[in-house]
């Protein structure tokens, strides 16, 4: 979709197979300080906790497809965790349409989103979304 911050995005934009976007995510100390003052300490030693790639994959989807319309659904997500992110990694995410389909009267949108450190894939995922009207 063209002039995306001007408009909201809206079931007939997405095309499947179409990137939508690429978001850099530092995971530096305020980001780990952030999360471990939520959630304690993580027992993954060393490494970044898998939750907090799920964060990075989801701030990525958001900072991708805005505006959005008001009442869409997360209706469900898949992922598979690849090679363990540390501290001090920087992920680069790509975030694209996989699919789009009418299921009766809703507007179904698959996301992907695909986290990267360097060459490493961090952490695929795939968002399905009703997208509101």
């Amino acid at each position: 979709m063209t002039d995306a911050a001007a408009r909201v995005w809206v079931f007939d934009d997405f095309r499947p197979g179409e990137p939508l976007g690429r978001h850099a995510i530092a995971l530096d100390e305020a980001r780990l300080a952030t999360w471990r003052a939520i959630y304690g300490a993580s027992a993954e030693e060393g490494h970044v906790p898998s939750g907090m790639l799920v964060a990075a994959m989801m701030e990525a989807y958001l900072m991708a497809i805005r505006p959005r319309p008001p009442g869409n659904v997360h209706a469900a997500q898949t992922l598979a965790f690849g090679a363990p992110a540390k501290a001090g990694d920087r992920l680069d995410a790509e975030v694209s349409c996989l699919w789009k389909e009418m299921r009766r009267t809703r507007c179904w949108v698959g996301f992907g989103v695909v986290l990267r450190d360097g060459g490493r894939c961090v952490l695929t995922g795939e968002i399905s979304a009703i997208w509101s009207r």
